[in-house]
């Protein structure tokens, strides 16, 4: 795959902004269109991944590392797992300078920018899963969903000895600052299972989110999905 960032899904984009549905107006039409546009021409994504054995004498150890992914969702997501991904993926700091400069000049266009952006990182780690999935199930893997740091029970504080472990500093410009939170801000890192037998995806759908009690989407009468 020659680019890594293929596309900005507009739908996405107009639930990032609130729409419930109905016609949008001309001129925030072409906001987004705009948005969209200079997105794809202005990012320079990066990225990285890199696979481990996985260790489960005494919880799971990625093999060659001091790294433990923590909490019971993890756990349960790599229960069947000989291997996993680590990856991680950003929009560039080129991005994030665009939308800076929107933040000061003009707050409705740097709103849009954020949720392109979003959507435009989330494309990026789709075409990652894509290009693993290409290496590794014509060897007979099958391939979990992706599990980030912050999701369910995973601590976010693991985000930073996620980095260390990738060293996406030096191989893709990510890096964590003091809340825990990666910089550049449209940035994601994941993990993946490897594992020998097919394995159940996560269930979609609302009653099945860790965060269904306080999501703002679905308050909204909107989903995530």
């Amino acid at each position: 795959m020659d680019k890594i960032l293929t596309d900005i899904n507009k739908n996405e984009v107009l639930k990032y902004l609130g729409y419930k549905g109905g016609k949008i107006d001309e001129v925030t039409d072409k906001m987004i269109s705009d948005a969209m546009a200079n997105v794809l021409e202005t990012a320079v994504p990066r990225y990285t991944y890199k696979v481990f054995d996985i260790e489960k004498e005494n919880g799971i150890l990625l093999n060659g590392t001091t790294f433990m992914p923590q909490g019971k969702d993890i756990a349960e997501l790599l229960c069947s797992c000989e291997k996993c991904v680590m990856m991680a993926a950003t929009l560039g700091i080129e991005f994030e300078t665009m939308l800076r400069k929107a933040q000061i000049k003009d707050m409705a266009q740097a709103v849009i920018l954020d949720s392109c952006g979003s959507s435009g990182v989330e494309n990026i780690c789709n075409n990652i899963e894509k290009i693993i999935e290409e290496q590794w199930v014509h060897k007979g893997w099958f391939l979990t969903d992706r599990f980030s740091p912050g999701y369910g029970d995973m601590p976010i504080e693991q985000q930073r000895d996620f980095c260390m472990v990738l060293d996406t500093a030096k191989k893709c410009g990510i890096n964590v600052n003091g809340g825990g939170m990666l910089v550049p801000s449209k940035s994601v890192t994941a993990i993946i299972g490897l594992s020998k037998t097919e394995v159940t995806k996560r269930k979609k759908g609302c009653e099945y989110c860790n965060n269904f009690m306080n999501c703002q989407f679905r308050r909204d009468g909107i989903t995530c999905d």
